[in-house]
Order: C-alpha cells, then structure tokens, then sequence
C-alpha cells in the first residue's frame, strides 16, 4: 500500500511528537528537574527549538512527497537527516549547558552548570568530582577553610583562575561533611512566609507534606541564572527536601 503525502505528513509527525516526547522528558525530568528548568532559563528557549524541529520537518514531507518522484527515498532521507542534526544541535546545546552541581557555599546553594566549570579545575578535583554529572545535578559543598594556610590556598586558587569558591571543583566535599554550617544558616519557614505573602497555600502545602518532622522544616536560597529558589531543608539533619520556587530574598 502506497501512502498519499497526507499518510506521509501523518507519519512523519506522528513519529517527531513521539521524539519530542522522549526528548521533553529527558530534559526536563533529568538535566533540568522542576524547578530548575524555569530558575535556568531553558524552558521556551527549548519549547521553540523542540516546536519548530517538530513542525517543520512533517511540513517539508508534506510539500516534497510525490509516490511517483523517482528521487522520493533520497530527498526523504535528507529532510530526516536535516530534522535529525537540528535535534541533536537543540539538545547538545542544552546539554551542555545543564544544571550539574548545587554547592552549599557560605550562606547559600549556588546552582553550578557544566560550562561554568573550567577544565583546568575540574582536573584539579578529587576523583568524586572529575566527571560531571550526567543523569541530574548533585549536591555538594564548597569545603570551609579551617585553618590560615587553607584560606591563604584557596584565595590564591580564587585569584588565579578569577572564578568564585562555588565554581572550583577542587574545593567540593560531600555535603554532609558541611552538616554544620548548613544548619548555621538556616532560615525559617516564617521568613519564607513573608517573602512570599501571595503564595502561602505553597507554603502550608509543603508544611503539611513534612508535618511528620520533629522539628519541621527550614530552608536555604538558591541562587541560579534567570530565578532564584528556595532549599527545603530538615531543621534537624540539614538533609534537602525539596526545591521550591518561592522567593528566598
């Protein structure tokens, strides 16, 4: 059986929405997790990269599609190439640019992307830290310098490579390890309630989701490209909850 250009259009957008399907949940389910993609910035960026890549692939099928053209195959195999490598250049470029680290550092997560980190610094972490992640941002800690001569070496290291403490790998510890000083600096459910006043169903909501806590919950900001967010945090244990999208400052 032969198709029509309309079988043909039919197909062919049938197939890119399932692709874009499968590309919309890796990106926003694994490299960007709500609400990260939002506090990033790559949400309509992609949305319109994803839409046009879905559209104007089926349209050129439904222009070109002639059962009688003897040169069907080969320019159907070209559309699909050209919809193929502009897919692939939308998702390395939001690949490259994901989410990988949200590092505690001083008073606040920073959130880390992939091309914020030098090479030449990530070659300077420890083994946990040389590669990035892949499947999801991990959270760490900037490690606190304890002593003179470790806070003489990092500045040094700041100087030098003119980047932040929470942009050098080389610094990076567990996050438990700085246990701690993340419960020094907690802040409270209440002063999220006030940042917040037009949002307090948000925040009754996630007191109730972590009703079952000793001593409940606190929180820690955020900062990120486009939005900054607010850590959900165990008052007690400092463990992360949850990240939500209330205003932290």
């Amino acid at each position: 059986m032969k198709l029509n250009r309309y079988q043909a259009f039919g197909c062919h957008l049938g197939g890119s929405v399932l692709v874009a399907l499968f590309c919309s949940a890796l990106v926003f389910f694994v490299w960007y997790p709500a609400p990260l993609a939002e506090a990033s910035g790559v949400t309509q960026i992609f949305m319109i990269m994803l839409a046009v890549d879905v559209v104007i692939g089926p349209l050129i099928t439904l222009l070109v599609f002639n059962p009688s053209k003897k040169e069907l195959k080969f320019d159907l195999a070209i559309v699909l190439l050209l919809q193929v490598a502009a897919l692939l250049y939308g998702l390395h470029t939001v690949f490259v640019a994901r989410p990988v680290y949200l590092v505690f550092c001083a008073d606040k997560f920073n959130l880390v992307y992939a091309n914020d980190l030098l090479p030449e610094n990530v070659a300077k972490a420890s083994a946990a830290y040389k590669t990035l992640p892949i499947w999801g941002p991990k959270i760490v800690a900037a490690k606190k310098a304890t002593d003179p001569n470790m806070r003489a070496e990092m500045m040094i290291s700041i100087l030098k490579s003119n980047e932040e403490l929470w942009l050098l790998p080389q610094y990076y510890v567990a996050y438990d390890d700085e246990k701690t000083n993340v419960l020094q600096q907690l802040k409270t459910i209440e002063k999220l309630r006030n940042l917040n006043n037009m949002a307090a169903q948000d925040i009754d909501a996630l007191i109730k989701k972590y009703s079952a806590l000793k001593s409940g919950i606190s929180y820690v900001p955020l900062k990120a490209k486009v939005k900054n967010l607010a850590v959900i945090v165990n008052s007690d244990t400092s463990e992360v909850l949850d990240i939500s999208n209330l205003k932290p400052w």
